[in-house]
């Protein structure tokens, strides 16, 4: 047997541990509070602003502080707003500049807005002792820039707010060559007048399809600043230059601090309704010349997403690519500016209106502005040219910098016969190095516009391809209509350059890395232009040089779908070019039909030796009878990729042929015409 009292001697120690191990246990969570309470360090709660590029304290970067305009009016103290609805940047640009202009010319603080930084509504509440001003771009097919979209939904449903109390001017920038000519700022201005809006002056409409949007502004704003001068009363004072922005040489700024190339994603592109992929330095997998003319050639360039599943694309999507600036631009610039010696020294770079932003990334240096952000290589505008004369030394270069800027027929007879970029103008003018020093360095950042990317359609397919996004890019070395001289594009001879890099062939006007993966900084944008849902439909594709790119990503999703038991209908191809020497993926095109009975490509050259001029809408026409039962009958999709002017021609050989075949009437075709638009079996993705 077991002594009890064992057992009770037992129990004894075990309470008194217990008792130990909770005051043991207490003591440690006194310390604990103790220790985070008086003794551990706090962490900053500004810790990660050393880990950021350092950023000016510029209020403009932000984004506005109040969605009520009429509100930001008032507390701004400024005379007039100015909105602006920009796509590719140049709304935004003539914004900016009238902007400068009404400050410099008429004394008046003006307010540049953002349509999608305010609610639309409150627009009614800006005093009818302000202005309001609309600069508003059209694209594709009467479509509004991603900034502005969701003003114009808003117009479109507002049946009760009035804007009786707003005057206002607007101006458009489109193109005649289509359909929807300034679309959007017709149906702008509708909206305002049908609220009660008064309009001031006639509506101002740039057309882009003879080059003449930089002219069409101007004309405009005369006429506007005329209106200030006469029915408002505002006093006009004698032009001066008046900076909005600061730049400030920082050389305590370390190289990982700046921005030295990566492009900056504008803030406005993530508020529209196109879906834009993120910026992405993307590999570059192929790069190769598809013809062998000198003249005129087209690029195949094959881009890697492996590294970016984030990145996704869409058969029929277009594909952003950014450019750099050639050196030679760079160089005559620097030297014209006197900026040599300081093309590395960190810049900062600020706003000094409230009614300005800085446009470009900061901070930076002058060698990443003039080769990746600051567009240097197009053509000076008529109201810059003049604008330099106030800085010319000599009375030589003032007065030619006057008569061009002053004289239009003058300008353009220049223009035709030179390469008329800032650097170029200035070396021109006087060649000494330095010579143009004088000219402040905010002028150059407010004068130039920001470099953009230029978009090219994706000749791959999603479905086939999901990793790799290709696309086709036409170069050419013949002068442009209206030029004496062949002005090179910017990034098509960055790509051409980029492509023989690939050859081991060195460029001097661009530097690619010898060592490492070739990248091209590149964004997906989403496109309206699709494939039938259903693959079962009949689809009739009509392209053009170049515009044959979406179309061969088309045929090869289709062809697969075939390959593996899908029902696909009939594919109609009509390609034209000039000559069979520039006929790109013919040998794709060939393995396709090849590869699927329902693909056929009918192909017509422009200046075949020893042959009849045939044009693509020759070829539609020949196959009329097919091309009308496929539409009528066949509830076939219908494709056109190019010019414009070819996409017009196509149209009206269309309907002329259904009128005649099917026995409609004027009014039956338009009918039917918009109805294949509105239900998306007639689409159409054209330029120029």
């Amino acid at each position: 047997m077991v002594d009890p009292s064992l057992f009770a001697g037992v129990d004894c120690l075990l309470q008194k541990a217990q008792k130990d191990d909770f005051a043991f246990l207490a003591l440690i969570i006194l310390t604990g509070i103790f220790y985070n309470i008086y003794i551990k360090e706090k962490p900053d709660p500004y810790h990660h602003v050393w880990f950021e590029k350092p950023q000016t304290a510029d209020a403009n970067a932000r984004e506005a502080d109040t969605r009520d305009i009429g509100v930001k009016l008032e507390e701004s103290k400024k005379d007039l707003v100015i909105f602006w609805g920009s796509q590719s940047g140049t709304a935004e640009g003539f914004a900016n500049r009238l902007v400068r202009d009404c400050r410099s010319r008429f004394g008046l603080d003006a307010l540049l807005a953002d349509l999608s930084d305010y609610d639309p509504e409150s627009i009614s509440n800006i005093p009818s002792t302000k202005l309001a001003i609309f600069i508003i771009s059209t694209y594709g097919e009467g479509d509004p820039s991603d900034n502005a979209t969701q003003f114009l939904s808003w117009l479109d449903t507002n049946k009760t707010v009035q804007f009786s109390k707003l005057s206002y001017a607007a101006f458009g920038l489109g193109n005649k060559k289509y359909k929807f000519y300034n679309k959007v700022v017709d149906v702008v201005v509708e909206a305002l007048d049908r609220s009660g809006a008064i309009s001031l002056l006639p509506v101002g409409k740039a057309d882009d399809s003879n080059g003449t949007t930089e002219e069409d502004f101007t004309e405009w704003k005369q006429s506007l600043f005329s209106l200030f001068q006469g029915k408002l009363g505002f006093v006009e004072r004698p032009a001066q230059y008046e900076p909005t922005l600061k730049v400030i040489e920082d050389t305590s700024l370390d190289i990982i601090d700046l921005h030295l190339g990566e492009p900056i994603k504008s803030r406005t592109a993530k508020k529209g309704s196109a879906q834009t992929s993120p910026i992405q330095p993307l590999p570059v997998k192929t790069a190769k010349e598809l013809l062998a003319t000198e003249e005129r050639n087209c690029l195949h360039l094959d881009l890697s997403l492996h590294d970016f599943p984030e990145l996704k694309y869409k058969t029929g999507d277009h594909l952003a690519i950014w450019p750099a600036n050639p050196s030679s631009e760079i160089n005559i610039l620097l030297f014209a500016l006197g900026l040599q010696p300081k093309t590395e020294t960190p810049l900062l770079i600020q706003s000094l209106e409230s009614g300005v932003k800085v446009k470009v990334p900061s901070p930076t240096t002058w060698q990443a502005l003039l080769r990746h952000y600051l567009e240097i290589s197009g053509p000076v505008p008529r109201e810059t040219v003049l604008s330099l004369a106030q800085f010319a030394l000599d009375e030589s270069s003032k007065a030619t910098l006057k008569q061009l800027g002053e004289d239009k027929d003058a300008y353009h007879a220049y223009c035709s016969m030179n390469h008329v970029t800032l650097g170029r103008l200035l070396a021109s003018l006087n060649p000494t190095p330095g010579a143009w020093s004088g000219i402040p360095l905010s002028f150059i950042l407010e004068s130039l516009p920001v470099l953009a990317p230029r978009y090219y359609s994706i000749s791959s397919s999603s479905i086939v391809s999901p990793k790799t996004v290709s696309v086709t890019v036409a170069t050419s070395s013949e002068p442009s209509p209206g030029h004496s001289i062949c002005v090179p594009g910017l990034t098509t001879s960055y790509l051409s350059s980029l492509e023989s890099h690939t050859r081991s062939i060195t460029s001097t006007e661009f530097t690619f890395p010898s060592d490492s993966q070739l990248t091209l900084y590149s964004q997906v944008r989403t496109s309206k232009f699709r494939l039938p849902t259903l693959p079962k439909h009949p689809i009739i594709l009509v392209a053009s040089g170049s515009g044959l790119a979406p179309f061969l990503g088309f045929l090869t999703e289709r062809a697969r779908l075939a390959s593996i038991g899908r029902e696909v209908g009939h594919s109609l191809l009509f390609f034209g070019c000039r000559s069979p020497s520039e006929y790109i993926y013919k040998s794709e095109l060939e393995a396709l039909q090849t590869s699927s009975r329902e693909i056929e490509v009918v192909s017509a050259f422009s200046r075949e030796v020893g042959k009849e001029k045939k044009y693509v809408q020759d070829r539609v026409e020949e196959r009329g009878e097919e091309v009308c039962r496929m539409l009528v009958e066949e509830n076939a999709y219908f494709y056109i990729c190019g010019s414009a002017s070819m996409a017009r021609d196509v149209k009206a050989r269309v309907e002329g042929m259904l009128g005649k075949r099917v026995g409609w009437g004027e009014r039956e075709v338009r009918e039917w015409s918009e109805a294949m638009r509105k239900g998306r079996r007639w689409q159409e993705d054209v330029w120029g």
